[in-house]
C-alpha cells in the first residue's frame, strides 16, 4: 500500500481549497509578515489555476477576499458557505470537493487554529489525505499557529509550502506544458529562488 507521505501530489489527484482569505481576517495576523502572506496566498491562487488541480475556494458569509486573491482568481468562482467552521460541513463547499474527483487535498485558509485545523480534520475524517500549506496560512501568533500545525501533524496531515507544492506538481523543471506557469510564479513570488534557478538552468522562455 502506497505511503500517503511519500506518494506525489500531481495535478490529477490533488484539490486545493482556500478557506476563508477575508480582509477582515489581516488585522490579527502575526504569525507571518503581512506582504509573505499575501504573496504566499496568491501564488497558491496561481498554483490551482496553472496546474489544473481540483480547485475550491470558499470564504464564510458576508466575507470579502484579498484584493490580490480576486486578482489571482480572475473569473474563478468563489463559494460562500455560512458559519461552518469546518468547511466540508457546507454541503457546496463539500460537493465542489467531491466534484473535483481528487483523493488528495490540500488546504490553506485563516486561521491555522481555527477554520483550517477543522476543516483538515473534516478532511481526513471524509478520508481524503491531506496537507496543509503552511506558509499560505496563518494566525495570530507564531505560537498558535505552530501549536495547529503540530496537532494536525500528529492527526496525519502533510505539512507543506506553496514552493514545494508547486515543485511536487511541476516534477520535472523541463516540462513545457506548465513550465512557463512555474518559473513565472517563483519569479513573482520568489525572485531570490529564480535568481538561483537561472544561474544553474536555462529557464523556459
Amino acid at each position: 500500500m502506497p505511503d500517503p507521505v511519500l506518494e506525489p501530489f500531481t495535478p490529477e489527484n490533488t484539490t486545493i481549497l482556500m478557506v476563508d482569505y477575508s480582509i477582515g481576517f489581516l488585522n490579527m495576523i502575526r504569525s507571518h509578515t503581512l506582504n509573505d502572506h499575501l504573496q504566499a496566498t496568491a501564488a497558491l491562487a496561481k498554483i490551482g489555476l496553472a496546474f489544473n488541480t481540483g480547485f475550491v475556494v470558499n470564504l464564510g458569509a458576508g466575507q470579502t477576499p484579498y484584493p490580490n486573491l480576486v486578482e489571482a482568481l480572475g473569473d474563478h468562482e468563489i463559494i460562500y458557505r455560512g458559519g461552518e467552521y469546518n468547511a466540508l460541513d457546507n454541503p457546496e463547499v463539500a460537493k465542489a470537493v467531491e466534484d473535483a474527483g481528487r483523493p488528495r487535498l490540500v488546504i490553506g485558509g485563516i486561521s491555522t487554529d481555527g477554520c483550517v485545523i477543522d476543516t483538515a480534520f473534516g478532511a481526513l475524517r471524509r478520508g481524503y489525505t491531506v496537507a496543509i500549506v503552511a506558509d499560505a496560512t496563518a494566525s495570530q501568533s507564531l505560537e498558535t499557529h505552530e501549536i495547529a500545525l503540530r496537532r494536525m501533524e500528529q492527526a496525519g496531515v502533510i505539512p507543506t509550502s506553496w514552493l514545494a507544492l508547486a515543485t511536487e506538481l511541476q516534477m520535472d523543471w523541463s516540462k513545457g506544458d506548465t513550465a512557463q506557469a512555474y518559473f513565472s510564479l517563483i519569479a513573482e513570488a520568489a525572485p531570490g529562488v529564480m535568481a538561483s534557478v537561472q544561474s544553474e538552468h536555462e529557464v523556459p522562455a
